[in-house]
């Protein structure tokens, strides 16, 4: 694959995006050398924190998560868990967790408190949530 970013074999120390077209084929990039992270690593990184200097700069930058299904899911992405684990970590069947996640279920005060005694999620952070 021919580089966008990087068509001569000497690498950059550093890319700046300055456009919204030039982020998207950066992501575009990076998501394709990343199939292949050990033979493509310093470009990763070139492309990694050109990104992520692009995004910070505009705003691309999402806050954290207002509702219970968005916290979950970060939890679930931080601990490297499938929804399947994540119901029996909180003690919960699998359909509830299914439920909750896609909204068709609100969590009421019993899941809510398991969030915070086996997940260790504030519970002021909990209580915010929607």
């Amino acid at each position: 694959m021919r580089s966008t970013f990087f068509p001569f074999v000497l690498i950059p120390k550093t890319v700046t995006l300055t456009t919204e077209a030039e982020h998207k084929a950066a992501v575009k990039e990076f998501r394709a050398l990343a199939t292949d992270e050990a033979a493509n690593y310093a470009q990763l990184l070139v492309l990694r924190d050109a990104i992520h200097a692009f995004e910070e700069a505009n705003g691309h930058n999402p806050g954290p998560p207002t509702t219970v299904a968005g916290r979950l899911q970060v939890e679930m992405f931080k601990r490297h868990l499938k929804q399947k684990q994540l119901a029996q970590l909180l003690e919960v069947g699998e359909s509830r967790l299914s439920e909750v996640l896609r909204g068709r279920r609100p969590a009421n005060g019993d899941f809510l408190r398991r969030m915070y005694k086996k997940l260790g999620i504030p519970a002021e952070e909990v209580l915010e949530l929607t």
